[in-house]
């Protein structure tokens, strides 16, 4: 999409390059200019189409995390007999320990705390919602939904403490990463179904 709001290919080819570049070589030499250039365009091309770095960066963020969304929700419906909480949480990690440049991407400060037209409009086309998922368990598990939210930022602030550490290499989870997640969220947080 543009600035304006209509979608446009260059645009999309740029976007879908970037995300390429930074799955394939990481933030730390990523710019506008080199992305301009493997695109065959000239290096003022992706400043029509993005305001500045940050929203090029936000707009490559929310990209990723449609990609980890639809991959996490593909994998929920695919093991539709475990719990979809558990099956959501280890997933997710999964997809950053497998793209650690994604999860080192977003976990970074470069894609800026604004959001824009472009996130927002990606989230809108997902057809599977990680909060549904969550305020069905916390339903199940008793949690009162006046503590959903705060419930909601530990699980996602325990996750993301996970991914970054397994990304880094901090810890290392061999075989399978089931039993981990189990731990973290019905052990460690007491959030088993009731029933």
């Amino acid at each position: 999409m543009t600035k304006h709001g209509e979608s446009n290919p260059t645009k999309d080819i740029l976007l879908k390059t970037a995300v390429a570049m930074i799955k394939e070589e990481g933030i730390e030499g990523f710019s506008a200019r080199r992305l301009a250039a493997r695109c065959g365009l000239t290096h003022q091309v992706p400043y029509r189409y993005f305001e500045n770095k940050e929203a090029l960066m936000g707009s490559v963020i929310a990209e990723i995390l449609t990609q980890m969304s639809l991959y996490t929700s593909a994998m929920v419906k695919k093991r539709r007999d475990e719990e979809p909480l558990l099956v959501y949480c280890e997933e997710a990690i999964r997809f950053l320990v497998r793209n650690p440049n994604f999860g080192i991407l977003i976990y970074s400060n470069e894609g800026g705390k604004k959001a824009n037209g472009y996130v927002v409009e990606h989230f809108r086309r997902l057809r599977f919602d990680f909060g549904e998922i969550a305020e069905d368990y916390f339903y199940r598990c008793g949690v009162p939904k006046e503590k959903y939210a705060d419930v909601f930022d530990v699980i996602n602030t325990m996750m993301s403490g996970l991914a970054t550490r397994m990304i880094n290499k901090g810890i290392v989870v061999e075989g399978d990463l089931k039993p981990v997640i189990r731990m973290i969220i019905e052990e460690t947080l007491h959030l088993k179904v009731k029933g």
